[in-house]
């Protein structure tokens, strides 16, 4: 991104004032998630019309080549099986990434670094609430029931953003003013990473040494510094390794699920469904791999392979964003998709220090897109996209050489 607003104006302001709850809103049900992503991508978009970045923000290579995958999306509705219904409804969560563009071009760096701080605020308290239900000492309450009990993908996305938060964290905290600020966000990165390791999903787990690696190696800093910052990594994973039963125990878990795997026999594990789902949905990509077989079909050919019934027959996606676009509109749709997150990675490590964030959020949706349903499932989407919006907007500070707002006196 190359383009940022001029401050002033009332849209814009009033954009500034929405972003700390929607950053709160992040951990909170999709329900909450989705009023504060239609407000703030609304008026982000009205942000960008009034101060004319049409041509300025989509002549970029990475929202170009967003509008072509979502283009390309669309185009393979025209032979899709699936009902007007289902069409519809995947038409609508593959445009949601042309909203991070417009909070990244209309949202001001001041603001958006706000909304991060806030992030990494709110993702030290869940990850506080989550230790602190892992060994007994919570009682129960409707303010934090609906994340800490909740299932499935749910869980799985505030376990990738507690690894979100607790990274961004650690990068805010040179860029705060006064020992009170970076107390907090010291103390928010270590509870969301002892969050991190008091929960049950491996997906966090994983993802938090690989974005500080990335951090490392990204970094403009002198070839030592980031050597020495990737061996605290690998020696800060292997810690937590070593003194948390949990993490060990859930790995050991998926690994056993894995090499126990026959694609002949029955499922019934978290590793063994995923292995089927890809199978499965591989064959329906060897069967169209140019065209696909259209824009929300997958549901319907999944029906027509599997058991009705069983567990299997429940999933909606395959979990594997890319083995997803690849059914519903061939290999060049997930080529495309590939894509546009590494360009929009490339141009974060351009932007030196500033595009730090930016890399951390698109490599998060890369990586757990692998296991997960990163862009089909709004649980996941939704916080993903808002993030990315706020770090696109940081970023360009540095690649324009943008004047911040003046009243933003931390950087």
């Amino acid at each position: 991104m190359s383009a940022a607003p001029r401050p002033g104006s009332r849209c814009q302001q009033a954009l500034a004032w929405v972003l700390p709850a929607a950053a709160w809103a992040t951990y909170a049900p999709v329900g909450l998630k989705y009023p504060f992503w239609l407000v703030v991508t609304g008026l982000s978009v009205v942000v960008v019309h009034q101060q004319k970045l049409w041509c300025t923000v989509w002549r970029q290579p990475g929202p170009v080549l967003l509008l072509t995958w979502v283009g390309w999306m669309l185009v393979s509705a025209f032979w899709s099986p699936a009902p007007g219904l289902d069409i519809a409804t995947h038409a609508w969560i593959y445009a949601l990434p042309l909203g991070a563009i417009f909070i990244g071009a209309a949202c001001p760096p001041a603001a958006a670094k706000r909304g991060l701080t806030l992030f990494a605020t709110a993702s030290g308290c869940v990850g506080g609430l989550w230790f602190m239900h892992a060994n007994g000492v919570l009682p129960d309450s409707l303010l934090w029931d609906s994340t800490l009990l909740a299932t499935g993908n749910q869980r799985i996305a505030s376990s990738v953003l507690l690894a979100l938060g607790a990274a961004i964290g650690c990068w805010l905290l040179p860029h705060q003013i006064g020992p009170v600020r970076r107390t907090v966000l010291a103390l928010a990165a270590v509870l969301a990473t002892m969050g991190l390791a008091s929960q049950d999903r491996r997906s966090g787990m994983v993802l938090l040494p690989l974005l500080f690696l990335a951090w490392a190696l990204a970094a403009p800093r002198p070839l030592a510094w980031r050597a020495a910052l990737m061996a605290a990594v690998c020696l800060a994973a292997t810690a937590v390794w070593v003194a948390s039963g949990t993490v060990r125990g859930r790995f050991a878990e998926g690994s056993n699920e894995i090499s126990t795997y026959s694609s002949s026999a029955p499922v019934v594990t978290s590793w063994g469904i995923r292995l089927r789902m890809y199978e499965v949905t591989a064959e329906m990509v060897r069967e169209r791999p140019v065209f696909g077989h259209g824009l929300g079909s997958w549901q319907q050919l999944w029906a027509q392979r599997v058991p009705f019934g069983t567990r299997l027959a429940e999933n909606s996606t395959p979990h594997n964003d890319y083995l997803m676009v690849a059914a519903q509109a061939g290999a060049p749709a997930a080529v495309l998709l590939l894509g546009w997150w590494l360009v929009m990675a490339r141009n974060a490590v351009r932007a030196g220090t500033m595009g730090i964030p930016a890399l951390m959020v698109w490599l998060t949706m890369a990586v757990t897109a692998l296991a997960n349903a990163t862009l089909r499932d709004a649980k996941f989407a939704l916080p993903f996209l808002f993030l990315a919006g706020l770090t696109l907007a940081i970023e360009s500070r540095h690649t324009a050489r943008l004047k911040f707002d003046p009243t933003d006196r931390q950087h």
